[in-house]
């Protein structure tokens, strides 16, 4: 299974870092994609990582699925992109997952995808947005998409993703390996 990772410069470290060690320990193959016209990208605490491609011309449907980090820069850097709003829409419409933490929820509302859906965020990020549901709760599972509050969850957040797309072994054998809670 393959997962694509939106990166944009501001994104939070531990949202993307968490997510993208259990998913490659989980067997799953990760795709960084810059979300600029530049590999580099920097995280909102310095963190620099090189992506693996761009996301513009990339072929979407070689991907199972998207996960898009938050951070407060790093989500207005993807609010700001076409290109992003077109790849989660596509994501959507061809019933793939959907995976948002923090702030970026914020990018399934923009994209008119939130309207169908129980979702959380970061704490008071869901004033403006527009959604069928909200929760306080940690992790929201609804269907293909999976929400967390923030990179106090992340862990928590990479297990569950991991448990629906792979099932609950694989997430329990990565929790063990991981010594996470």
């Amino acid at each position: 299974m393959n997962i694509l990772f939106l990166m944009a410069d501001g994104f939070e470290e531990l949202e993307f870092v968490a997510p993208f060690d259990y998913f490659q320990r989980g067997g799953l193959s990760v795709t960084l994609a810059s979300i600029s016209d530049k590999l580099e990208v920097v995280g909102s605490h310095g963190l620099p990582i090189k992506a693996n491609v761009l996301l513009n011309g990339l072929d979407l449907s070689k991907f199972d699925g998207v996960l898009l980090p938050g951070g407060g820069l790093g989500v207005q850097n993807l609010l700001n992109s076409k290109s992003v709003e077109d790849a989660i829409c596509y994501f959507n419409d061809e019933n793939k997952w959907v995976f948002a933490i923090c702030a970026a929820p914020k990018v399934l509302s923009k994209a008119g995808i939130l309207m169908d859906r129980k979702f959380t965020c970061y704490p008071s990020c869901e004033q403006g947005l527009m959604y069928r549901e909200f929760s306080e709760d940690r992790v929201v599972v609804d269907g293909n998409f999976v929400t967390s509050r923030g990179a106090g969850t992340a862990e928590e957040f990479a297990l569950i993703c991991l448990s629906q797309m792979m099932g609950d072994a694989v997430s329990e054998k990565v929790r063990q390996q991981t010594v996470a809670r």
